[in-house]
């Protein structure tokens, strides 16, 4: 997992502070005063719809910590998709596992299909020291 550099603890704090942010803006939005009928007006209760528990000037206020909240929560998002994310396919594929003396690892046979019997493969010899093999010797 690339991890941009980061300890684990600093990407688990980073998610805690980001769970925090969603119940915020949860919080906000069922607090704000409801704006049209919607469903309370469908269920019968018009008399005291329009009442706030903060009074009366707070939907400004909470309508802008809403977008407030709403633009950090992004910001997160965001940055914990590309802190998390996994490594890219070009650093693990099959090159990158390869040692680095300059030979490659053995691949695994194929499996014999279902009812012949296994053939079996014989290693290849590579000369040591940039010697050409010789035919025959």
């Amino acid at each position: 997992m690339l991890t941009l550099g980061m300890p684990i603890w600093a990407l688990a704090l980073l998610v805690v502070l980001f769970l925090f942010v969603c119940l915020m803006m949860i919080l906000v939005v069922l607090v704000q005063r409801p704006s049209g009928g919607g469903l309370s007006g469908a269920f019968g209760s018009g008399a005291g719809s329009g009442q706030t528990a903060f009074g009366a000037k707070t939907g400004d206020a909470l309508t802008y910590a809403t977008i407030a909240i709403f633009a950090v929560y992004l910001l997160f998002a965001i940055g914990l998709n590309y802190a998390l994310r996994p490594a890219s396919a070009t650093s693990s594929g099959p090159a990158a596992a390869t040692p680095e003396s300059g030979t490659s690892a053995p691949t695994p046979a194929q499996p014999a299909p279902t009812g012949a019997a296994p053939v079996p493969t014989a290693p290849e010899s590579t000369p040591s020291s940039g010697e050409t093999p010789t035919p025959g010797g």
